[in-house]
Order: C-alpha cells, then structure tokens, then sequence
C-alpha cells in the first residue's frame, strides 16, 4: 500500500512537470513597447459648391485735360505739313469742295512750297506750314515781335500765339514754328476765324515732331 502511494505520488509529479515543461516548450513571445504610429484618415468632405462672385471694376477717367496735349498712341509724328492738313481736315473747314492749292493767288502766282499746306474752299482758306524758327531778326515772327507774353494764346495748354489775319497763329515747338490759318478769302478775321485757328492747332500741333 505504501509503495502504490509513492506510484502515485511519482505519477502526479511526473505528470505535472510534463504539463510545466509542456507549457514551456513553444516559442516565448515577448511583448516590446516602441514607438507607435497613429495614421488618421479624414473621410471625404461632403462636396460644396464654390461660388465665384465677379469683382465689378470701376474705370474713371478723368475729365480734365492734359497739361500738353500729346498724340495718341500709335500715331507717327510728322513733319510734313500736308500729313496733318488732310483733304478730309480742309473740308471741315472750308467746305466740301475744298481744293489743295500750289500757289498763292498773286501777280504772279507764288509758290506754296513744300513747307506748307494750303487749300481754299468756295469763300475759306486754310494753310499749315512748318519750318525751323527763325533766327533772323528781320523775320516777320521776330520782327513784329510775335512770340511774346502778349500775343499768347491762353486757350491752349502749349506754346502758341496770335499774330494776325495774315498769320494768324504760330506754335512753337522743338525748335519748329507751326503755323496755322484759318480765314475767310476776302473779308476781316472774324470771331469763327479765331475759334478755328485754336481747334485745328490742337488736332495739328501735339502730331508735330
């Protein structure tokens, strides 16, 4: 009896170390703690709709006038006077007949002459011309004192002045004396006369150069 005791006591601990040892034998995990890594998606945003509002632009211009007026851009200056006084430009003064002239009407004819540009309607003349001022003291614009603060012309931004029926105004620029008439052929300078010589130096002057 004493020795199936002892069987039984070497059996059970015979078949605990084989639950132990049986335990043991696969493979040991061990747990290490590193750095973890945290990926977060963001689930799509619900679609929104984008509205574009136009930006009004405001434009001013402005409605006062330059200090010297200038040609526009892309326009050529010019020397030559009958680039400026065009057909088209002698009609609206003088009217729709209007006749480019070679010479002045004289005993004999005078010749215009390539510095200048004259064209004469039913009862209007008109003329430019464009030379180097004068250094002469007996030229008429130097003479007569024309380019002086009296004869100015206060109704034009640039360098213009009065100098009568015959020449009626001149402009100086870039060392050039523009001349300019509008008149009728017989008769007295009159007030549309003057009003004329003042709009055709500002289309023809700012084209000089």
């Amino acid at each position: 009896m004493a020795l199936s005791i002892s069987k039984l006591t070497l059996l059970a601990t015979a078949a605990a170390t084989f639950v132990v040892a049986g335990c043991s034998t696969g493979p040991r995990q061990t747990m290490t703690a590193g750095p973890t890594t945290v990926t977060v998606t963001a689930s799509p945003a619900s679609p929104t709709t984008s509205t574009t509002m136009p930006i009004a632009t405001t434009s001013i211009a402005s409605t006062m006038p330059p200090s010297h007026p200038t040609a526009q851009a892309g326009t050529v200056l010019t020397r030559e006077p009958c680039d400026l006084l065009t057909p088209v430009v002698a009609a609206k003064y003088v009217g729709g007949n209007a006749l480019r002239q070679f010479t002045y009407d004289g005993h004999p004819p005078v010749p215009v002459g390539d510095g200048a540009c004259y064209y004469t309607g039913d009862t209007r003349e008109i003329e430019v011309s464009i030379h180097p001022r004068p250094t002469d003291p007996t030229a008429p614009i130097n003479h007569f004192h024309v380019i002086s603060p009296d004869n100015r012309v206060d109704a034009l931004d640039f360098e213009a002045y009065w100098f009568g029926p015959g020449e009626s105004m001149v402009a100086v620029k870039d060392g050039l004396v523009i001349s300019l008439k509008v008149a009728n052929i017989k008769g007295d300078w009159t007030d549309r006369d003057r009003a004329d010589d003042i709009e055709l130096a500002n289309l023809v002057v700012p084209r000089v150069g």
